[in-house]
């Protein structure tokens, strides 16, 4: 859900408090917790598995997709605990927005992403299931269990 944050770079750059690497390689990042917005310290060490990031990856060295999901890591205790999460989750601890999931027929999901897109609000999609479900959306070319960012929603005429 990181990369629906990339497209707001003025929301990461809030998350993060220190602007370049430090010495110590400490580095404090701001996530509500609680419902109150905390500071999460976490260092540079990155779990790495043959010598490359062994979870999230940044676009070449850049440090904040790392960062922020070591601290959300640690809010949760471990990597494990947010693997394929719920993106409403993320965005709410990332942004403090409110969130919210919409299970719904086809003509109300797609008003509700019209909408939100009008409203300027970030959109995910979860392509969560069972064993069957999953199956289905791999058919269609979508990771089962996966969540993905969706940049815009718009009608378009074809003449």
């Amino acid at each position: 859900m990181l990369s629906i944050l990339a497209e707001h770079p003025h929301r990461v750059k809030s998350l993060i408090n220190e602007d370049e690497t430090n010495e110590e390689g400490l580095y404090s990042v701001n996530m509500l917790k609680n419902g109150q917005w905390t500071q999460i310290v976490v260092d540079d060490n990155f779990p790495c598995d043959d010598g490359r990031p062994a979870f999230s990856k940044g676009n070449g060295r850049e440090m904040w997709v790392l960062l922020l999901e070591k601290a959300w890591a640690k809010k949760y205790g471990s990597y494990a605990k947010i693997e394929a999460g719920f993106a409403e989750n993320v965005m709410h601890d990332l942004t403090g927005a409110p969130a919210a999931s919409v299970y719904t027929d086809a003509d109300e999901l797609w008003n509700s992403l019209v909408l939100a897109e009008q409203r300027n609000e970030m959109m995910a999609a979860s392509a969560v299931g069972n064993d069957t479900s999953v199956e289905n959306l791999e058919s269609l070319g979508l990771v089962g269990n996966h969540s993905y960012a969706l940049l815009w929603a718009k009608e378009l005429e074809d003449s």
